[in-house]
């Protein structure tokens, strides 16, 4: 499967860009991936090994949600940059190892959303 170029998140289109990292230009020198928020966009490395790159996009995505959905506003339950991502790192994390430890979960989700 081609690498995705765009995610729907609630109301907003989000590209999603395929990247090496750029020394000259710091592009995702410290990081395999991040959200632009005014861009709309999320930036990937794309030379990553599969689960790195999977659990990665997974994470931008996290990051999208909690910035579309307004959970990082002030006053909101991840206002800080820290809480984010602690929280945004974790369900990556577990998310992707559940659906790794239950193959048959992802095809169940689909499957009953037609209903």
């Amino acid at each position: 499967m081609r690498n995705p170029n765009k995610i729907k998140i609630g109301y907003r289109d989000v590209a999603i860009k395929w990247l090496s990292p750029d020394f000259i230009t710091d592009t995702l020198t410290d990081c395999f991936g991040q959200y632009d928020n005014r861009k709309g966009t999320i930036e990937i490395q794309n030379n990553l090994p599969t689960q790195k790159l999977v659990n990665t996009l997974l994470h931008e995505i996290g990051h999208a949600i909690v910035d579309i959905s307004g959970l990082n506003q002030s006053g909101a339950p991840l206002e800080k940059d820290d809480d984010e991502e602690i929280v945004v790192h974790q369900f990556a994390n577990y998310f992707l190892a559940i659906c790794r430890d239950n193959p048959w979960f992802l095809d169940y989700i689909k499957e009953n959303q037609k209903r």
